[in-house]
């Protein structure tokens, strides 16, 4: 048996409408070739799936039994096309992503949202790390993309910049002093936040041999963004963050300075140089730089428009 893709359509189209010659109208095809079609299409199995009238056309039990099962097959025809083009194309698999919590936050919802809708048949897993473990993971091949700073050993990595974000203090100004521009003697009365050794935070002002750090070590330690801001908002101590960061709609209520002098973070996609991109990682990262153009960032972020 050879049941044809046209045959199940002037079946399925025939039966929804209840008349042939409406039916020979939408099909484009005239009114005894379609009778002729849906008679070859009874005789290849053996049933009767319509009862013919001067006016109407009735689905006979077999034909409303078969009328589903129909419509499934052509659902399923149309979907192997559309994986069979998304295969063609590459765009199809899996794609690993790891990211920081403060651009995971801010850029990535929408950048997984318009990249789903347009590759349904790329499957996305994403990671939460920080820039050291992001680093790490792409470099042992544990992801395909990293999405962060470029710390520790990233001599196996190609990156493209996305933006740079500068450093500040991030606090609730309803327990802190927080002006626009903080003297050093008041910074020194605020009790700052500590983060592990290996954040691109802690990264950057050890390099700029910013003050801040020895500050920071008599505080509270935490490694994560949101456990930062929460304890910023309740007023346990002053967060060190990015620009980035201070987008997060967790901070919306806190008040974000600069320190200075200034200091920035910088941003980086990345992956194993040794390693070719499949099509739909490199979507993905097309998606993403797209992400960040778009995206409503704290005015300390710069995006990387080249």
């Amino acid at each position: 048996m050879n049941l044809t893709q046209r045959q199940l359509i002037m079946f399925v189209t025939t039966a929804r409408l209840s008349n042939f010659s409406r039916a020979s109208e939408v099909l484009h095809i005239s009114q005894p070739a379609l009778s002729r079609a849906l008679a070859e299409l009874e005789a290849q199995l053996g049933v009767k799936l319509m009862q013919r009238t001067t006016r109407q056309v009735m689905l006979t039990p077999e034909g409303e039994r078969f009328l589903p099962q129909a419509q499934c097959l052509l659902k399923d025809m149309d979907c192997a096309v559309v994986n069979l083009r998304e295969d063609a194309k590459g765009l199809s698999g899996r794609v690993s992503l790891a990211v920081g919590t403060a651009f995971g936050c801010t850029v990535l919802p929408q950048v997984v949202r318009d990249f789903s809708a347009s590759h349904p048949a790329v499957r996305l897993r994403v990671i939460d790390d920080n820039s050291a473990g992001i680093a790490l993971r792409v470099a042992r091949a544990e992801a395909d993309l990293g999405i962060g700073s470029l710390v520790g050993n990233t001599s196996t990595l190609e990156s493209k910049l996305l933006l740079s974000a500068r450093l500040g203090l991030l606090g609730n100004p309803k327990i802190f002093a927080m002006a626009a521009a903080l003297r050093d003697k008041d910074l020194s009365k605020l009790p700052l936040l500590n983060e592990p050794i290996d954040t691109s935070i802690m990264q950057e002002l050890q390099r700029h041999g910013s003050e801040l750090v020895s500050q920071m070590e008599r505080g509270t330690e935490v490694s994560n963004l949101a456990l930062q801001l929460a304890l910023a908002q309740a007023g346990v101590g002053v967060a060190v963050v990015s620009a980035l960061g201070a987008s997060h709609p967790q901070a919306r209520e806190l008040r974000f300075v600069p320190i200075q002098p200034a200091v920035d973070r910088e941003v980086f996609v990345f992956w194993r140089r040794d390693r070719a991109l499949s099509a739909s990682a490199q979507a993905l990262v097309s998606e993403i730089r797209m992400g960040v153009a778009n995206a409503k960032l704290h005015v300390g972020v710069t995006k990387n428009s080249s």
